[in-house]
């Protein structure tokens, strides 16, 4: 059953219960006070009677019929001197009303003897018993159950009928809501967003849901395409270099020579597989701290305490011990300058950074030229410059490759690989609280600049 249904059932249920029972108290109380009420008629009745058999020695008047009549309605009287009957009128009824109680000692006495209730009295030789017929009351009782009953079901009915009503009316938005949350892309808002109460909270709750989830997949997307993107061109290059290498036979010193080309092509992938990593891995921090700062900072602020403290003058010392040998066999001068800068953060991440930084900046200076490496605390934050004399950043490089961590068009014919290593740099900055930032100085190069909290 749907819940509309099963809501509708259990209200009728409960107000048709509820009705009955109020309706089965009521019965019980009017048919008490009537068994009372009739029960003073007679019994006064019984001792009016009594009162003048004893006063007349013979048969009783006439009168004393108009005592046996109340409201219309005649009793049954006997009357009874001497153990026999003396006198017999008001309502038809049975000869003897109560044989039980005349053959017994009791001065007075209620009882229910054949639908009949019968107030018997004595008093020396005289006896009186009088009784009223109970089966027109008790059909009147039946016939005010039955109605009852039938009034009471409609009333019920009708009532379940306004609960589905307004049931259905509450739920028209959550069941909008469900048909809604089937289709993750479809465009809009979802339904109820407004609304109060649980349909609208729940409302909020699925569309934020919803956003994480759609930031996610496009998360996925974009690093599906990055890693597409970044590795088809050295795979592709592998190949084909193979594939020439192995078309005919080849002296030993082409073979050396393809062999170093090969070095050097699988060297690049495992740093474009590395690169990857720290992307998936800056990913999932990054969405940690973003699905709990809808909580409130504090909670934010927790992800990011569990971080050591660490220096980054340090970690830039170790980039640059690591890189110093292919500057030197690229004929460069690689320099670093600065003082300990402590700050919280992870150092593998951070160490990515600076090689990424670094390494893009000896592979696009060219022979002769220099890359200086600068560490400084400053205003309460961390600062790293990275500057070389490169040509710069290529057109389009400034504005579109930080977008959506993707090489720009334009950039990517020119500086093949440009845009893994920097979305890494940009995501790692981002779940440091760090900012980001490329230029091209007046005096010529390309200069790379990331300020992170300091710690």
């Amino acid at each position: 059953m749907t819940l509309r249904a099963r809501l509708t059932l259990l209200t009728f249920s409960i107000l048709l219960l509820s009705l009955l029972a109020s309706a089965g108290v009521a019965g019980t109380v009017l048919w008490r006070l009537e068994l009372s009420s009739i029960t003073r008629q007679i019994e006064a009745q019984a001792s009016a009677l009594l009162a003048v058999a004893r006063a007349t020695p013979g048969t009783l008047p006439d009168r004393a019929e108009d005592l046996l009549e109340v409201d219309g309605i005649t009793a049954v009287a006997r009357v009874y001197g001497g153990g026999r009957l003396r006198w017999a009128g008001g309502a038809a009824g049975p000869d003897i009303l109560d044989p039980g109680w005349l053959t017994g000692t009791a001065g007075q006495g209620i009882s229910r003897v054949d639908g009949y209730l019968v107030s018997s009295t004595r008093a020396g030789n005289s006896a009186v018993q009088v009784g009223r017929n109970l089966l027109p009351l008790e059909r009147s009782m039946r016939l005010y159950a039955l109605v009852t009953a039938l009034t009471l079901v409609l009333l019920s009915a009708l009532g379940g009928a306004l609960v589905a009503r307004e049931v259905r009316r509450t739920l028209r938005p959550l069941e909008a809501l469900a048909a809604r949350v089937q289709t993750l892309d479809a465009p809009g808002p979802l339904p109820a967003l407004t609304l109060g109460g649980e349909v609208g909270a729940l409302a909020r709750a699925l569309d934020a849901s919803l956003g994480a989830l759609r930031a996610e997949r496009e998360r996925e997307t974009l690093f599906l395409a990055s890693a597409s993107h970044e590795l088809r061109t050295p795979v592709t290059a592998l190949l084909a270099d193979l594939e020439h290498t192995l078309a005919r036979p080849r002296p030993p010193q082409e073979m050396h020579a393809a062999l170093e080309r090969t070095q050097r092509t699988a060297s690049r992938l495992r740093l474009l597989t590395g690169n990857l990593m720290t992307l998936t891995r800056t990913q999932r921090l990054g969405t940690w701290g973003r699905e709990t700062q809808h909580s409130g900072t504090q909670r934010l602020e927790s992800t990011l305490s569990p971080w050591p403290p660490v220096d980054l003058l340090t970690l830039a010392g170790e980039a640059v011990d690591l890189l110093q040998p292919l500057a030197l066999r690229q004929g460069l001068d690689l320099w670093l300058d600065g003082q300990a800068t402590p700050l919280r953060g992870d150092s593998a991440l951070l160490g990515s950074v600076l090689e990424n930084l670094i390494g893009n900046a000896l592979k696009f200076t060219p022979h002769g030229g220099e890359v200086q490496v600068r560490v400084v605390p400053e205003n309460g934050s961390a600062r790293l410059t990275v500057q070389d004399s490169a040509p710069g950043f290529p057109g389009g490089a400034l504005t579109e490759a930080f977008v959506r961590g993707e090489t720009a068009a334009g950039a990517a014919a020119a500086v093949e690989g440009f845009g893994l290593g920097l979305a890494v740099v940009r995501q790692v900055v981002e779940i440091h609280g760090g900012t980001l930032t490329l230029d091209n100085p007046p005096g010529g190069g390309a200069r790379v600049q990331v300020s992170l909290p300091g710690g």
